[in-house]
């Protein structure tokens, strides 16, 4: 049996969509957080459910593999740079709101924020706009990376 041109774009999105999630799914799994100073997340579960999930996985990609083959799915080549680009613009985002000035918001704010918060949120977004840079390609190869440290 074979899939007309829509059918298969189709099916191909959906197979694509779960491949793309199973590995969301076996990177939270797998990824060592051992460094992470607020955010940690590790499934609560025992060896026997570990291994189960494991051996679920494994065939869900042996029978998208089967799939994509058998209906000769096409593969699609994306750029990582610009989903780690728009990543990086929200974090930007993100810590220009919490500045000294705009933590007004939220109740009085110690004076002392300005030479403690603000120099390290500066950085960071710096660091953050650096990053972005490269994932999208922009600026020339042979510019210096910003130095990565405190300010």
């Amino acid at each position: 049996m074979s899939l007309n041109e829509s059918q298969q774009r189709a099916v191909a999105v959906a197979v694509r969509q779960l491949e793309e999630r199973l590995g969301r799914i076996e990177d939270i799994i797998e990824r060592d957080e051992s460094g992470a100073l607020f955010h940690r997340s590790r499934p609560n579960w025992s060896r026997d459910e570990t291994e189960r999930v494991g051996a679920i996985l494994a065939e869900l990609r042996a029978t998208i593999a089967s799939v994509a083959e058998a209906h000769e799915l096409p593969a699609e080549e994306r750029d990582p740079g610009r989903e780690i680009a728009g990543l990086l613009r929200v974090s930007w985002e993100s810590l220009a709101e919490v500045d000294s000035r705009r933590l007004r918001s939220y109740g009085r704010v110690d004076p002392g924020l300005r030479v403690t918060l603000d120099p390290a949120l500066e950085r960071m977004m710096a660091l953050v706009s650096a990053m972005e840079e490269i994932a999208v390609g922009v600026g020339a190869e042979d510019d210096a990376p910003p130095e990565v440290g405190c300010p």
